[in-house]
């Protein structure tokens, strides 16, 4: 496979694994959201939440379980195009919006 093929590809799965990891974070969407107006919950620049200090024992576990299912994710996708999980995560933390301040 060429180099310009394996981009389209790793850019197909990282497409689609975005719109999978959104459709996980929309089943916490009003929690998430409202967790992170609160500054409860904001996102890395790694591809995953991170609970602040003001975070209640609920936000905190939702972090945990999204998290926890977007490393299988990011792992999946990772798997199937030959690069780093941390990779996927990186190019899937540009789509996801602000970062923790």
């Amino acid at each position: 496979m060429s180099s310009q093929e394996l981009i389209k590809t790793v850019t197909k799965s990282l497409i689609l694994g975005a719109l999978f990891i959104f459709s996980l974070t929309a089943v916490h969407a009003v929690n998430v959201g409202q967790a992170k107006q609160q500054g409860m919950a904001c996102e890395l620049p790694t591809g995953y939440l991170q609970a602040r200090n003001n975070a209640t024992p609920e936000v905190k576990a939702m972090v945990v379980d999204i998290n926890a299912k977007r490393k299988a994710e990011y792992t999946r996708i990772a798997n199937e195009n030959g690069v780093k999980p941390e990779n996927v995560g990186l190019l899937t933390a540009k789509k996801l919006g602000p970062k923790c301040p």
